[in-house]
């Protein structure tokens, strides 16, 4: 006849491991960042990918406690689980990352300042400016809970090529944040022309060189988008600089 193992004392604090680590890590979370949570679960994709990771976990639980007989084995490895999706989904609200990386150099005239009239019978005025202008300039403002500041300016080189500039910025920081620049007022869906990642949510100075088959300016809009979750993080609409 089989005789139930008694349950050691140290076991009930082992198995109580990967609650406390929850608790810790995606409550906290939840409970600090509720309204940027929450979005979370207005997009598709960010259903499925909470769906795929919940069922991941628990199928390991089952796999882990049905066929190893170390009982303290399951709760460590969960634990470990818990703590590696907290640090690619949680960590990067709450760890800054910086980035200073100029492509344009030196001063930088905006356009209202650069433009003169032309005089009687000259010809007009070559579409690439002699010096960097900024064209076009918007303010950052946070969406779906999310927190932002800062300026972002469309930059135009002497080569006709345009530059998107982040200017003492501080952006919440997500999951696989994306850069959009999106024809269009207050656009907050990608689109448009991929600048590629965030590099970092804060910083004083950051540059991202756009296609060069692209030509925007004011009245469109510079997106800063979770691509994990399909979620919007910041936007900015451009002006007339």
């Amino acid at each position: 006849m089989h005789v139930p193992t008694r349950t050691q004392w140290w076991q009930w604090p082992v198995r109580a491991l990967p609650a406390i680590a929850f608790l810790a890590t995606f409550g906290f979370f939840f409970l600090d960042k509720n309204e940027a949570a929450r979005s979370v679960f207005r997009a598709g994709r960010g259903l499925l990918t909470v769906a795929v990771l919940v069922g991941g976990y628990v199928v390991l639980a089952f796999v882990l406690r049905r066929f190893v007989r170390w009982a303290w084995v399951a709760p460590l490895v969960l634990t470990g689980v818990i703590l590696a999706l907290a640090t690619w989904i949680v960590r990067p609200y709450y760890v800054d990352e910086t980035d200073n990386t100029k492509l344009v150099e030196g001063p930088v005239a905006d356009a209202s300042d650069d433009e003169e009239p032309p005089a009687t019978g000259a010809t007009p005025a070559p579409e690439a400016p002699t010096q960097p202008v900024r064209v076009a300039t918007g303010v950052l403002q946070g969406l779906a809970g999310h927190d932002a500041s800062g300026t972002v300016d469309l930059i135009q080189n002497t080569d006709g090529t345009y530059v998107v500039r982040f200017t003492g910025f501080d952006i919440e920081g997500t999951p696989d944040p994306i850069v959009y620049l999106i024809e269009g007022n207050d656009e907050r869906s990608p689109g448009g022309s991929n600048l590629g990642g965030l590099r970092g949510n804060v910083g004083d100075t950051s540059d991202y060189a756009v296609p060069a088959d692209a030509q925007p300016g004011a009245g469109w809009t510079v997106l800063v988008w979770c691509g994990q979750f399909t979620v919007e993080v910041t936007n900015a609409t451009l002006s007339p600089a």
